[in-house]
């Protein structure tokens, strides 16, 4: 278990989990040409990646056009990016909105998955962006993830949906299923404590986890988790960290298979 005691910016969770995925690329032997951001981080993933891929190309797609900017912005203060002198294209969009197909040899999403509603389309959404053997790299909550909130939410006899919020097998599955083979996932525990109750909302918000609970009384609920925050009965929340990378299958056509000649020894 892990404890990040102080908050220090926006985009801190962020980077924590860029960082943590980031430190998996260590066995990759082939360098990937073209690199697809899922979700705008402060340009920590880009600058990440493109420290690590300098001969990359990159584009970024977010559906907050908010966090495309500051992403655009913090590129253009960058020395290194000046440096190396490549402009990234950005698209604001949807997940859920249909990507181009085979035109990337990696799918890079940090905490964006959190932003779907279903996770297969989206996984299937990213199988058919990528080339065959493409490499999938993404950073999600799991099914953990604040229980504080939860049960004392269950006390007041308000349930929580979060379909999104799954089990890191099960998510594996998900990504066997859907276009991918060889799946990893790997799980931790993240503590976070907070001295403000602003600040708690403000990362409940830009993470999107507040959504992905879906409340079954969503006033009732703010209201509820607001108050224990204010008397000091909730201090911390727990957050359940779960990375996963995985590769791309040959998907053929419907009725089509995959025929193989070997010669004679």
């Amino acid at each position: 278990m892990q404890t990040l005691v102080k908050i220090p910016s926006d985009y801190a969770i962020h980077q924590y989990f860029a960082e943590q995925t980031d430190s998996r690329l260590a066995v990759l032997r082939h360098a990937p040409s073209h690199i697809t951001l899922i979700g705008a981080d402060g340009d920590i993933s880009r600058h990440l990646l493109a420290t690590r891929y300098p001969e990359a190309v990159f584009v970024e797609y977010d559906h907050r056009a908010d966090w495309l900017q500051a992403a655009a912005s913090a590129r253009k203060i960058s020395l290194f990016a000046k440096l190396i002198g490549k402009k990234m294209i950005q698209h604001h969009q949807l997940i859920t909105q249909k990507l181009p197909e085979a035109s990337t040899t990696m799918l890079w999403a940090n905490l964006a998955l959190i932003h779907a509603h279903e996770i297969v389309p989206v996984l299937e959404n990213w199988a058919q962006a990528l080339k065959t053997d493409g490499l999938l790299f993404f950073s999600h909550f799991g099914a953990d993830t604040l229980p504080e909130i939860r049960e004392l939410l269950a006390q007041h006899g308000i349930t929580c949906a979060a379909p999104t919020l799954v089990d890191m097998h099960d998510l594996g599955d998900m990504l066997y299923h859907h276009g991918f083979y060889d799946p990893i996932t790997d799980t931790a525990k993240l503590v976070l404590t907070y001295q403000k109750a602003t600040t708690f909302w403000q990362d409940m918000h830009a993470l999107g986890l507040w959504d992905a609970l879906q409340p079954s009384d969503p006033v009732a609920a703010h209201m509820i988790v607001d108050n224990a925050w204010q008397s000091g009965a909730l201090h911390q929340i727990t957050l359940e960290t779960v990375f996963a990378h995985a590769i791309k299958k040959l998907m053929l056509p419907e009725n089509e298979q995959l025929v193989q000649f070997y010669s004679r020894k």
